[in-house]
């Protein structure tokens, strides 16, 4: 979100760069201002304004440096950096630069505005309705309180949703399926959880991919319910439990499914989750009758407004004796920024480890490894719409490979309703990895269809566009 500026009521010597971020070319007006500051580099206005251009164009870590050279009892400045650290979701930094102000002046525009953009975030957004309702009584029409009422409420909202996917590759596996979902406010530390969900597998007859028994294709029926609890702003607590029912052709089979999620912002810089879960290997038809038993570890660590960690530690025992390890390990930078455009830099490492080599329909290697350099990059389509782009280019083996071989990933989603009561997504995937049944190409595509509502909790959750 971009706020309104508060420009001077009169010109000011850089007068075409505030018009220019008037207008919405927020780049133009920082190329402006950065001729005038060369110029008049003690101009404290116009400092002051860099600094904001540059969060306006989602450069967090550059407008924090600006900031930096302003010196501490400078409130107008402080005042700005809580609001950029805010929208770089720095919450407790924050907090520690705004709350003083919105204490001694609660009714001040954008005191409230700042203490709400920072109490939406984490797992109580309710905390920034007081801030919001201030915000709304000083400028009830103004174009920057609307976008925050959006931005506030709809954490709040109730949604249900639907999603159908297509997966396919060159080792004829087709995975074809559908999933209803719904995620209920029933309070503000409780959610109700539920989904369902067929899927139908498919592979060549007689392959290795194929049932043992029965036809080339296993049909999946799934259905489970859950909760999530949060008992702070910073943690959540998640159980769902769920039944999958499978049919090859030659009888059915039925299993309990579930996981168990705790999942804690630890700092402004740590976030993790841990993720105990019991479901079936779903990479072929054939795999569908494995039951695995798993722990993961998802980490995410930035200890920059620029740079950030993300790793997943897994380990799961598989009912047909298999034991298996992985970890998937990135780095991600910050390189560009535009009004349009943010790009982004990194690298990617993979590993996987299984004490058995088996034949049950799904990629079971003793030492797999990959190695990436990966990039993203997100387009804005308006404020209702955006374009996320990635890809990772790399090499990877394992033990049966006399090389290290190509691997490649390409992904596209495209999401249309980013603050409406309809939100439609669109995904589509490339991948070119290998197993131990040769090489092969595969392709994911889906849509997600989602509608969030809270009639029943107006106050909370007034209707959007």
């Amino acid at each position: 979100m971009s706020l309104k500026p508060a420009f001077a009521q009169n010109a000011v010597a850089y007068q075409p760069a505030l018009n220019a971020a008037w207008t919405g070319h927020t780049g133009e007006a920082l190329r402006l201002i950065d001729a005038y500051l060369a110029k008049h580099p003690d101009d404290h206005a116009a400092r002051l304004d860099r600094a904001r251009f540059l969060a306006w164009l989602g450069d967090y870590a550059k407008a924090d440096d600006a900031l930096a050279g302003f010196g501490a009892d400078d409130k107008e400045a402080a005042a700005l950096h809580a609001r950029v650290l805010a929208w770089a979701e720095r919450r407790d930094a924050a907090l520690a630069l705004n709350t003083p102000f919105y204490a001694a002046d609660p009714d001040d525009y954008d005191n409230a505005w700042t203490q709400a953009l920072i109490l939406r975030q984490g797992e109580w957004p309710h905390q920034a309705l007081p801030a919001l309702a201030t915000v709304q009584a000083v400028k009830p029409d103004d174009k920057d309180t609307i976008a925050l009422a959006k931005a506030v409420r709809l954490p709040l909202f109730s949604s249900i949703g639907l999603t159908p996917s297509l997966y396919s590759d060159s080792d004829d596996i087709e995975i074809r399926g559908i999933a209803a979902d719904a995620n209920l406010w029933l309070s503000d530390r409780w959610r109700l959880l539920a989904s369902a969900a067929r899927r139908e597998h498919s592979a060549t007859f007689g392959g290795p991919f194929a049932p043992l028994l029965g036809d080339n294709h296993v049909d999946e029926d799934r259905i489970g319910t859950g909760l999530r609890f949060a008992p702070s702003p910073n943690t959540a607590l998640e159980l769902w439990l769920g039944h999958s029912r499978t049919d090859n052709g030659a009888g059915s089979n039925n299993r309990t499914i579930g996981h168990l999620q705790i999942s804690q912002r630890a700092s402004d810089a740590f976030l993790y989750a841990l993720t105990f879960d019991r479901d079936r290997i779903d990479q072929s038809p054939r795999a569908l009758a494995v039951m695995r038993h798993g722990l993961a570890a998802d980490l995410r660590w930035t200890p920059t407004l620029r740079d950030r960690f993300d790793a997943r530690i897994a380990g799961g025992d598989l009912d047909d004796d298999n034991r298996r390890a992985s970890v998937l390990a990135s780095y991600t930078r910050a390189v560009y920024r535009s009004e349009r455009v943010m790009f982004d830099l990194g690298l990617q490492a993979e590993g996987q480890h299984n004490t058995r080599h088996t034949r049950n329909g799904y990629y079971s290697p003793d030492r797999y490894r990959r190695y990436a350099v990966a990039a993203s990059s997100y387009i804005s389509l308006g404020q209702e719409a955006g374009l996320y782009l990635s890809a990772a280019l790399g090499q990877q083996r394992d033990e049966t490979f006399d090389n290290w071989k190509r691997a490649t990933d390409v992904n596209a989603e495209l999401t249309v309703g980013i603050f409406s009561r309809w939100q439609l997504v669109g995904r589509a995937g490339h991948s070119q990895r290998l197993n131990q049944f040769g090489r092969y190409e595969g392709t994911t595509v889906g849509l997600g269809l989602r509608y969030r509502f809270c009639e029943f909790r107006a106050d909370r959750c007034p209707s959007v566009p």
